[in-house]
């Protein structure tokens, strides 16, 4: 040992101290020391020495630490690979899972079908054998259970394909307006179950064909309109579209659904849209269902790039819109413009505020001029004015089912006056009327609701041009009836009450007779005066002129004219002994108090229709009539 450092071996190379000196100083320079700073004595030297050393050893010790910490992070990332290479297979795993549910719901789907749909072609086939009420009763609650079922089945197959990212959009150029009328079309059918009115409007303006998944959009609105059906008990539907940001390539379609049903609270109007959500376990005891039905409803409008919110208030009803921008196909549609209808006055007789906007809506885009009417009487007022103005209507438009006095009464009032027999009447109705009771009616043709704007414009124009309006003489309320008129047997019911007359109407419509209806007594003593009437219903309580004082006029009429008495009855809500003998006194022939039972009515009217002067001798000609 002591020979090897003595002796070098040849290869080591030996430095001079000049170079060793040059390397302290360097060193020395390096750690900003200088040759002072050295130690000059043994103990200062053993100092250094001991710092050296462990700062070789802190040096050693961070060296290990670096060493294990590159272990442990290699270590992690191993872990972590192993456990992302093996999530990456469960998701490949779960993926295929999800494919073979997907394949199974929609075999599934098919297979619940096939049975389903043999069931509902079965009971529409009973449907048509002699059944009794009972029978018919339990075939249609088994027709709305596989209805319900057939749904369910639908809403479970998309929201897995959903989910599982399978459903595709299939563009195709659809006519947004028919696609509006004819899903409202389909929502008034079950409405009907439940009495509800459904109304739908498209705007003039709407481009002719757009280019989208019409399949997809049809579903979205059906879900919202069924819903809307199926939560409201009383009121209306009503189903819209808005046209918004129209330029020559696409638009902004935005539609409305909204009801009077039972709303929907601020609470839970955020969360409607999430899976398997309703407002609470007593909606789903009462109204059923899965909670899938606006869940399927929004992942299909985000699908299609759109949007869908909500308003609502508990017990007063919902409105959801769905907006959606698509590409126009074609903006205006190949249909000639006919604007025939321009500046002619169409009478509108619809007591419903909604029907009113959206009939005056499209009336005024069509250039016509629509006068409203809330209801049969005060449709018949507006016709007296129309002629007494000579603004006469081209046409009436009514709804069947009005209040107080129904479509089908003011149709056979309107028809009983000559001055309107050539007057087009389309009548509006849920359900249609069939050719027979059309001419019962005296109406021209019928229109089931919701209205399609087409339709009506085309039915109007047509029965327009077919029946061209006709123009009376303004002074024609002052003349004679024509003799038409005269062969006509006719009862003249003087009645201020719509709900009164439109009973009265009711009672007597199987008799052969005319009935022509009047609201006050001074138009009573003028159709009285005017035209031969082989029985009279006279109110005694009525504005202008009361019953008493009406029949007194007729009577002295009558007298200086040396005719018979026209059988005259009162109709009054008194009920106390002395009516009868005022009323006698008073010049009617007989009383009946109010409410009046159907089985008196027609034996009173009978028994005095076979006393009628008109059933038993001619009357004198117009010339020996003396117009007071």
């Amino acid at each position: 040992m002591t020979s090897a450092l003595n002796h070098p071996s040849p290869n080591h190379k030996v430095e001079s101290g000049a170079t060793i000196s040059h390397r302290l100083a360097a060193q020395l320079k390096r750690c900003h020391l200088t040759p002072t700073d050295l130690p000059t004595s043994q103990e200062q030297w053993a100092k250094l020495l001991h710092i050296i050393d462990s700062t070789y050893a802190s040096h050693h010790e961070a060296y290990y630490l670096l060493e294990r910490s590159l272990d442990v992070s290699s270590q992690e990332m191993k872990t972590l690979y192993e456990n992302i290479k093996q999530e990456s297979a469960q998701r490949i795993d779960a993926l295929h899972k999800s494919e073979q549910k997907t394949r199974f719901m929609a075999n599934m789907s098919h297979e619940l079908r096939t049975p389903i749909h043999g069931v509902m072609g079965s009971l529409d086939v009973l449907r048509e054998t002699p059944l009794d009420e009972r029978q018919t009763a339990f075939i249609n609650i088994a027709y709305s259970s596989c209805e319900v079922m057939l749904d369910l089945v639908s809403n479970i197959l998309d929201y897995s394909k959903i989910h599982a990212g399978q459903l595709t959009l299939e563009q195709v150029d659809f006519s947004p307006r028919a696609l509006v009328e004819d899903i409202s079309q389909m929502m008034a059918t079950l409405a009907q179950k439940k009495d509800l009115s459904v109304y739908c409007y498209v705007p003039e303006e709407t481009p002719a064909l757009m280019f989208g998944d019409v399949a997809r959009l049809r579903q979205v609105l059906m879900n919202i309109a069924s819903n809307a059906i199926k939560f409201t008990e009383k009121g209306e539907v009503f189903i819209s579209l808005e046209i918004q940001e129209v330029h020559d390539q696409e638009a902004t379609l935005i539609f409305e659904i909204r009801d009077t049903g039972i709303g929907i609270p601020k609470a839970m109007q955020e969360s409607i849209f999430e899976s398997f959500v309703q407002v609470d376990a007593s909606i789903n005891r009462r109204y059923g269902g899965t909670g899938l039905g606006l869940t399927i409803v929004k992942e299909l409008v985000i699908l299609m790039g759109g949007r869908v919110w909500l308003d609502s208030t508990p017990d007063q009803g919902s409105q959801f819109w769905v907006e959606i921008k698509l590409p126009i196909k074609q903006l205006v549609s190949d249909e000639i413009v006919d604007d025939y209808l321009a500046g002619r006055y169409i009478l509108v007789v619809e007591d419903k505020h909604t029907h009113q906007v959206i009939l005056k809506n499209y009336l005024k885009a069509w250039k016509a001029k629509p006068i409203i009417a809330n209801n049969g009487m005060e449709a018949l007022q507006m016709l007296r004015n129309s002629i007494a103005l000579n603004e006469p209507f081209t046409a009436i438009i009514l709804e069947r089912t009005l209040p107080e006095m129904d479509g089908k009464t003011l149709a056979r009032s309107i028809r009983t006056d000559r001055h309107y027999d050539r007057l087009p009447l389309i009548m509006l109705s849920s359900r249609e009327l069939d050719k027979a009771e059309q001419r019962e009616h005296g109406v021209n043709a019928c229109i089931s609701t919701p209205v399609k704007a087409q339709t009506l414009k085309t039915l109007l124009i047509q029965q327009a041009r077919q029946k061209a309006s006709f123009v009376p003489d303004p002074q024609a309320l002052l003349q004679e009836q024509t003799p038409d008129h005269d062969k006509a047997p006719a009862i003249l019911l003087a009645e201020d009450n719509p709900i009164n007359a439109l009973i009265a109407t009711t009672m007597l419509e199987t008799l052969p007779y005319r009935i022509d209806l009047v609201s006050n007594g001074k138009q009573a003593f003028y159709k009285a005066t005017h035209y031969p009437y082989h029985l009279i219903l006279m109110d005694i309580n009525m504005p202008d002129m009361d019953g008493f004082s009406t029949t007194q006029a007729i009577r002295e009429w009558e007298q200086a004219n040396a005719l018979a008495n026209t059988p005259i009855i009162a109709l009054t809500a008194n009920a106390l002994k002395d009516d009868r003998e005022k009323c006698l006194a008073a010049g009617l022939n007989d009383y009946l108090a109010k409410p009046v039972k159907k089985e008196e009515m027609l034996k009173t009217v009978q028994h005095w229709l076979a006393l009628s002067p008109l059933n038993k001798a001619p009357q004198p000609s117009d010339k020996d009539l003396v117009l007071i």
